[in-house]
């Protein structure tokens, strides 16, 4: 009796392995979704508590170069990722967004604006929610209660 010898696998094999690999996919996606769709969340947080900071150092930057011509605001802001900033400053959101390189785009939203709440005379943030341009009405708040954006709600 003459013992084959194996050359390889048999198409038998392939496709079970094959179907193992698929449902442990279609297992593995919504988790690994959830996950990717909770970093960019971070991400916009994370970019949220640098724009507090930053407000901050740009009050105390602006009252030691004790400027007329540049404005504290109203204490309310309401900027999107490709508005044009003054060069030179001239406002506080000029000095913020050029000491962060530019407004910053929402990692988990394409047209939504930064609205930021800020104290006028002392630069403190009370406030960062990502609004909708058009189409939706629901604002997400990243600072100081960051919970519920980054759990999806």
């Amino acid at each position: 009796m003459k013992k084959k010898k194996h050359a390889g696998f048999s198409m038998v094999e392939i496709i079970i392995v094959i179907a193992i690999m698929v449902i442990l996919a279609a297992a593995l996606a919504p988790m690994l979704i959830k996950y990717i769709r909770k970093a960019r969340r971070s991400q916009d947080v994370d970019v949220a508590n640098e724009i507090q900071a930053a407000y901050m150092r740009a009050a105390v930057e602006m009252e030691h170069k004790d400027n007329t011509l540049t404005s504290y605001g109203s204490g309310t802001t309401l900027i999107r990722y490709d508005t044009v900033l003054n060069t030179p400053a001239q406002t506080i959101e000029d000095y913020v967004f050029s000491e962060l390189g530019g407004i910053p785009e929402s990692s988990t939203f394409s047209d939504y604006y930064w609205e930021i709440e800020y104290l006028p005379d002392s630069g403190r943030v009370t406030k960062i929610t990502l609004t909708p341009g058009q189409g939706s009405n629901v604002s997400h708040e990243l600072f100081p209660d960051s919970d519920a954006f980054l759990e999806g709600k």
